[in-house]
């Protein structure tokens, strides 16, 4: 840790200042940066972040950044904090908008999230998409472009994680053709892009039908639910990161043939989810307690006496509740010990949020100065 920079008083170690600065909340840390150049470099400096960063990612994740509709199709964006798991106060949590992107996010989306940093796609008045990546707690953004490799009319899923090995976001794009001939088995590519260099580049063929949902990263891997183009059966496949190798994940104890019911994967509680939509009112929840071992997934279900359609779980809070995302417009909290499901308020929601809740942690870690480098050339 560079403490040489450190602004200090003189009856106090330079090691204990940055000590208690590092466990410091990030906007405090932001507000810290203010109080002189010497604290500016020090809170500024990527040792310190990554060290913040690692004293702080497995918090319960609090805020959870939504897309508001305002006038269909555009959108902006806005960040949730819950505030209470109990329920005793006025509010569960309160939503903060941000300035972020406003009235220029056209039918958009939100399709990654790892280490603070949270990806979003948007259509900008044309059919190729544009990307952002940002930093909602710092309120930093940076545009950049889709694959110029990727055909028009793919369909396409999209994943973003972070590589430990060289210190770089990967954001990645399953491109698939259904149009083609099936006698070329329905070909899908991989095409990543490093977010240190700054350009697109094809790693190979994806050796499985991708679906449509987005990725989700988790212990260095991106994580997507595919079918086998050998049996036709839906398997769990993850990208490393690092390695950038493709590798299946035992699937649950449960049927695993195609269905018309929607699954999709998540991440609750630090452990890969998959969540499988029975119905508008009833769904299932495996969790792999233990990271690559078929004997840890555990089950857990949600039926919603209410006339509403559940879209989903959001995140877990305890032990025995977890929240989940109801028809667009709220968030309810279902225990799964009591099987009892209230309302959550949240101040300062008005408006329908669409689709596609992702929650995120709160860090320093900057995309801008990732990008320094191929943004300047």
């Amino acid at each position: 840790m560079p403490v040489a920079t450190a602004d200090s008083a003189p009856d106090i170690p330079q090691e204990l200042i940055i000590d208690i600065l590092l466990r410091l909340p990030t906007k405090s840390v932001g507000k810290c940066r203010c109080v002189s150049k010497p604290w500016r470099s020090l809170l500024s400096d990527p040792l310190f972040i990554k060290a913040h960063l690692s004293l702080h990612l497995h918090h319960p994740q609090k805020h959870i950044l939504i897309s508001i509709s305002r006038s269909p199709p555009s959108s902006s964006l806005s960040v949730v904090t819950f505030t209470t798991t109990s329920g005793s106060s006025n509010n569960d949590g309160f939503l903060e908008k941000l300035t972020l992107l406003q009235n220029q996010l056209i039918f958009a989306q939100i399709v990654g999230s790892c280490n603070g940093l949270v990806l979003v796609l948007t259509f900008e008045g044309s059919d190729t998409p544009t990307m952002y990546l940002m930093n909602p707690t710092t309120r930093e953004l940076v545009k950049f472009q889709h694959s110029p490799l990727v055909w028009d009319d793919a369909d396409t899923s999209y994943g973003f994680g972070y590589d430990s090995s060289s210190d770089d976001y990967k954001i990645v794009m399953l491109s698939h053709d259904w149009l083609a001939d099936k006698t070329e088995g329905y070909p899908a590519f991989v095409d990543v892009f490093s977010w240190r260099i700054g350009t697109w580049r094809r790693i190979g063929c994806f050796p499985y039908v991708p679906s449509s949902h987005s990725g989700v990263f988790l212990n260095g891997s991106i994580h997507w639910l595919a079918l086998s183009k050998v049996d036709g059966l839906c398997v769990i496949i993850a990208l490393d990161m690092s390695c950038e190798q493709f590798k299946q994940l035992p699937w649950p104890e449960t049927d695993n043939t195609p269905r018309k019911r929607s699954r999709k994967l998540v991440v609750l509680g630090g452990c890969l989810g998959m969540v499988a939509v029975q119905s508008r009112h009833h769904m299932d929840v495996w969790m792999m307690k233990e990271y690559g071992v078929r004997e840890s997934w555990t089950k857990f279900s949600v039926t919603i006496p209410k006339k509403a359609s559940v879209w989903g779980p959001i995140c877990l809070l305890g032990v025995d509740d977890v929240v989940l995302e109801m028809g667009g417009k709220n968030f309810v909290v279902h225990n799964l010990k009591e099987r009892t499901t209230r309302d959550m308020v949240i101040a300062g929601i008005q408006d329908k949020f669409r689709r596609g809740v992702m929650g995120f942690c709160e860090s320093l870690v900057s995309p801008t100065f990732y990008s320094q480098k191929w943004r300047a050339s």
